[in-house]
């Protein structure tokens, strides 16, 4: 098991919105052992789940609720919030991410979710640096 990391997570709220109800349990089980608060909201309510969370947190969503969520022609559907969106995706090509950053995602990473890279994201994300006194048990 990791050791929580208090300082980087202690005022941090993740919001996790992704089309797969088995994976959103799993990525709020893996991000709660590392000392976050953690939210799986639906898409339908994650706009007001985004704005009453406050400015310390990020959003974690995939690619289909991505889709779902943002027009891609003109709206930066994620700039207007101080809020940093990580979006995952099968396929980190040019073209999504270009406009991944056209609608305010912060950072984009691939699946499969190997080592830590969520986790690096999401710390990015936050403008956190890594913890070098964290370990595995």
């Amino acid at each position: 098991m990791r050791l929580k990391d208090v300082d980087l997570a202690e005022h941090s709220t993740i919001l996790i919105a992704v089309s797969d109800r088995v994976l959103a349990e799993s990525l709020q089980f893996s991000l709660e052992l590392e000392g976050f608060d953690v939210k799986v909201c639906h898409e339908h309510s994650l706009l007001s789940a985004m704005a009453g969370a406050g400015a310390a947190g990020c959003l974690v969503l995939d690619y289909d609720v991505f889709a779902r969520m943002a027009n891609f022609k003109n709206e930066r559907r994620f700039a207007g919030f101080d809020f940093p969106v990580v979006l995952m995706v099968n396929h980190k090509t040019a073209r999504v991410v270009a406009t991944a950053e056209q609608a305010g995602v912060s950072q984009v990473v691939e699946t499969p979710l190997l080592g830590g890279v969520l986790l690096d994201a999401i710390r990015a994300a936050l403008d956190v640096p890594l913890n070098p006194t964290r370990h595995l048990n």
